[in-house]
């Protein structure tokens, strides 16, 4: 069960990774994103005796792609786990999003492939206005959403948390709605914010020179009482929505991602 959940769950906080890179360009925070591809190896790592995990291996590869009206973002991921008796098994996902400038519309789309939790697809949107946000998912059946105008949409929040890195705050909380999961749709993300240091990463030419912020981020249940986070992401990311390196932390294993191939993408030109 341990390991279900954790195989599970590693998607489950791509949705974040997706809005670290989504660092929109905005007048109000002068804060330009850079257009690229990114593919990190994966691997298991820290691995404790409860997790019934011998180890394992990886890859994701990322895009966002400025268009007229806003971003395009696609995350795919491929992990091969290690189970005692020499066994494997396999978990793919596909997830990709649209969301416009404004930071009002939010668009998604999964497909997820486990021989431990089985397939999974759907597709959705939300549409955040002054009263709320609304929408809906459609799988088999077309469900209804409605959330508190109070929650943030994942590019909104990533757009505050760079604000907060920039004024040099500690910690940044905040509700964050995430269409990668298709029933805990609220987290609570507390995010811990280092002070900005030169990038030890210098293999791309991109990266030289490069001031990064360390960050911890933690989730929590919307519901949850509990003060130990459901995960944990550790990263290093620049102005330019770039991530230099991330590992996440289940508790009873970690999943490092070390950046494999990097290429910087034009921006389309629009009328």
């Amino acid at each position: 069960m341990i390991l279900m959940t954790g195989c599970k769950m590693f998607f489950k906080n791509y949705i974040f990774l997706l809005s670290v890179f989504l660092i929109i360009s905005s007048p109000s925070f002068g804060i330009k994103l850079l257009s690229h591809k990114a593919t990190y190896t994966l691997n298991v790592e820290d691995i404790e005796e409860n997790s019934f995990l011998e180890g394992g291996q990886g890859q994701t590869y990322f895009e966002i792609i400025e268009n007229c009206e806003g971003w395009n973002v696609k995350e795919d991921y491929v992990l091969i786990y290690e189970l005692p008796n020499k066994k494997m098994t396999n978990s793919y996902s596909s997830y990709s999003t649209f969301e416009n400038f404004s930071g009002t519309k939010h668009s998604f789309e999964l497909n997820e492939k486990s021989e431990l939790n089985g397939d999974n697809s759907y597709q959705g949107f939300v549409e955040k206005n002054n009263i709320n946000i609304s929408g809906s998912v459609i799988n088999n059946s077309i469900k209804q959403l409605s959330f508190k105008k109070d929650i943030l949409l994942p590019i909104e929040h990533l757009k505050k948390l760079i604000e907060a890195a920039k004024n040099e705050k500690k910690i940044f909380t905040q509700k964050v709605f995430f269409g990668n999961e298709d029933k805990e749709y609220i987290k609570i993300v507390s995010a811990f914010i280092g002070t900005k240091r030169n990038s030890t990463f210098k293999d791309f030419d991109y990266f030289k020179n490069k001031i990064v912020w360390p960050m911890k981020i933690a989730f929590y249940k919307e519901s949850s009482k509990s003060e130990n986070p459901d995960y944990e992401i550790s990263l290093e990311l620049d102005e330019f929505g770039v991530v230099h390196s991330y590992d996440v932390n289940y508790g009873n294993f970690k999943i490092r991602a070390v950046l494999k191939d990097f290429n910087v993408m034009k921006k389309k030109i629009c009328n």
